[in-house]
């Protein structure tokens, strides 16, 4: 018999090699948790993993966490690839986006043009973490 309530997943996404910020992905990940979400991408907010290919299959893992999350929550303050396609994957499985990017960053115009897809855009990680909790909320685990 099922809960009366499935925790719901949220998946972040950030830069993990080139351009990786994980002081912001850690308070990502906080607010994504304080919001009432389960992280459904731990490995993000630890130290770079270097799988062998043979154990983990990163696409695979990624694409699928992407896909089976109920929101998808991505840094797109700077370009990376793997973000792009977390995102792509989310958004072909019918999930909910939310961009956070900082003022002044060079979004991806196929990003900016994505139907459906939410973006915050903030000055400082204060007012990131504050609106995107506000957001996150908007569509809350009970």
């Amino acid at each position: 018999m099922a809960p009366a309530h499935a925790v719901k997943k949220a998946y972040l996404s950030v830069p993990m090699i080139a351009n990786r910020s994980l002081d912001r992905a850690r308070l990502l990940a906080e607010v994504i948790e304080e919001a009432g979400y389960k992280l459904a991408s731990p490995w993000v907010v630890g130290p770079i993993e270097n799988p062998d290919p043979r154990v983990l299959n990163v696409f695979l893992r990624d694409r699928k966490g992407a896909e089976s999350s109920d929101v998808l929550v991505a840094d797109v303050s700077t370009p990376s690839t793997g973000v792009g396609m977390e995102i792509m994957a989310a958004y072909l499985a019918k999930k909910r986006v939310v961009l956070v990017a900082k003022k002044g960053s060079v979004v991806s115009r196929m990003l900016q043009h994505m139907d459906g897809r939410e973006l915050i855009e903030f000055e400082d990680e204060e007012s990131m973490a504050r609106q995107l909790l506000t957001t996150l909320r908007r569509n809350a685990p009970k």
